[in-house]
């Protein structure tokens, strides 16, 4: 009969280590998935140009620079003079050096490129073309608008994603703190017992980070994460193991 009792109390110990593990390995590659999403963020921000053209006749185009800074809702990122947008456009088509005449960069528009300030939604950017619009000395306003839909979801992605972390933790810390209390009430409050059972679920959590390692080394797929979002979810998995013991 004890021999039962033990198997069955080590079998359940066993369960709650190998079911730490699994949470630890699971939140490390939603983790992984959350920063994958993120740095794909990044490049697309890069790419996320507004390109503002200037009048031709504009008397200063410093002062329409200055203008579209002031609305708050893009920042100037980079000014091409006529001279320049011609040099480039002759960079991209040798052949108009053959075909070139006098004068021939007056006929180009000087530019610039700004960013929005900002999560790019629609209602965003048809503001900020309106607003763009009633400056004088702005002629058109050009921007890819499946391009900036598209960052705008991933954006409300990582979000999302921000707000369930952030609930999960919440949820934890509320747990752990009516755990602190039911231990006062009953006047079991044992650090010692406390400490030595953190350990084996601190061991198994950092047990599933390595065998979710071992395995994405085997399949080759690439686990991009943080080092400190590592290192604070496996002491964090450690503590939901305790609380829920």
């Amino acid at each position: 009969m004890k021999i039962g009792k033990f198997t069955i109390k080590t079998a359940s110990e066993s369960l709650k280590l190998v079911a730490v593990a699994s949470l630890c390995a699971f939140c490390i590659l939603v983790s992984g998935h959350y920063y994958r999403i993120k740095d794909y963020a990044k490049i697309l921000s890069e790419n996320l140009n507004i390109v503002v053209f200037f009048d031709k006749n504009s008397a200063d185009d410093a002062v329409i620079r200055g203008e579209i800074e002031a609305t708050g809702l893009v920042s100037v990122k980079e000014y091409v003079n006529a001279a320049e947008a011609y040099s480039k456009a002759v960079e991209k088509n040798p052949f108009l050096k053959d075909i070139s005449v006098p004068d021939a960069a007056k006929s180009v528009q000087s530019y610039a490129l700004v960013a929005p300030k900002s999560i790019p939604y629609e209602n965003f950017l048809s503001e900020m073309k309106s607003v763009l619009e009633r400056i004088s000395g702005i002629d058109e306003i050009v921007f890819d608008m499946p391009v900036f839909k598209h960052y705008a979801e991933i954006e409300n992605l990582l979000l999302f994603y921000r707000k369930i972390f952030f609930v999960f933790a919440v949820i934890i810390f509320i747990l752990f703190v009516f755990k602190c209390i039911f231990f006062v009430l009953e006047q079991k409050l044992d650090t010692r017992k406390i400490v030595a059972n953190i350990f084996p679920y601190l061991l198994s959590s950092a047990s599933g980070f390595l065998i979710l390692w071992t395995v994405c080394i085997c399949v080759r797929y690439p686990l991009l994460t943080d080092k400190i979002a590592i290192f604070s979810i496996i002491p964090f998995i450690a503590v939901l193991g305790v609380i829920l013991d």
